[in-house]
């Protein structure tokens, strides 16, 4: 026979082999079947208290909402840009430097061996200016002169003929400086010197004594000069 109950025993069975029930008595008279204790308590659903955070490992209550869709910006494809072809400018031709004036020649042999060749070249002097003239007692006297650039013997020619305006038999040495107009300085000279020694002993001599120096006496191109008479 089948149980009443659950279906699933056979004939000649006094009791179900799957319920456990009496087949014998009637179902109006077993008694309650008693429900089985659960061997899992249910979970305890977390109640949020408000105003506080819910705990880790547990969803929000809010939803994650996710931002509406928005279709990308357009970026319009850049424009090709116009090239400036630049015209080359013809270079402005420089026109060449002129060629100075052939220095004049010297009237004598220069430099000079002599004082007479010396002498000579003071025909070729140019036109200068005093500057200040200052002496050392009645020892020295230094006259400082301008007068405009020029070649090694127009400045020796210049030297020597200011130094015969300025001469005074007084003065042991004189000194003529020469400078350029725009630079005049205040140390050295610039556009030659001329230096006279009145009774000079050389030897068993007592002699006058020319040292004259070109430019400002150290450049590659100036010239010394050292003569007695």
């Amino acid at each position: 026979m089948r149980c009443p109950y659950c279906g699933r025993n056979s004939e000649r069975v006094s009791y179900c082999t799957n319920c456990g029930r009496d087949l014998r008595t009637p179902p109006s008279q077993q008694p309650a079947a008693v429900q089985p204790p659960q061997r899992y308590p249910t979970p305890v659903q977390h109640q949020q208290q408000p105003n506080q955070l819910p705990p880790l490992g547990y969803p929000t209550s809010t939803p994650h909402q996710q931002p509406p869709y928005q279709q990308p910006r357009q970026v319009p494809p850049p424009q090709p840009q116009s090239r400036r072809v630049r015209q080359q400018e013809a270079p402005v031709p420089v026109p060449p430097p002129e060629p100075e004036p052939p220095a004049p020649e010297a009237p004598a042999p220069f430099p000079p061996h002599t004082v007479e060749q010396l002498q000579a070249l003071e025909q070729g002097a140019l036109t200068f200016n005093v500057l200040d003239t200052t002496t050392d007692g009645k020892r020295k006297k230094t006259v400082r002169i301008a007068y405009p650039k020029s070649v090694a013997w127009q400045q020796v020619a210049t030297l020597l003929k200011a130094f015969k305006e300025q001469q005074e038999t007084q003065f042991e040495t004189i000194i003529i400086q020469g400078y350029l107009p725009q630079d005049p300085g205040d140390f050295t000279f610039t556009n030659g010197q001329l230096i006279f020694d009145r009774n000079v002993r050389l030897g068993g001599q007592i002699l006058n004594r020319y040292q004259i120096d070109t430019g400002n006496g150290l450049a590659i191109d100036s010239v010394r000069i050292v003569l007695s008479e």
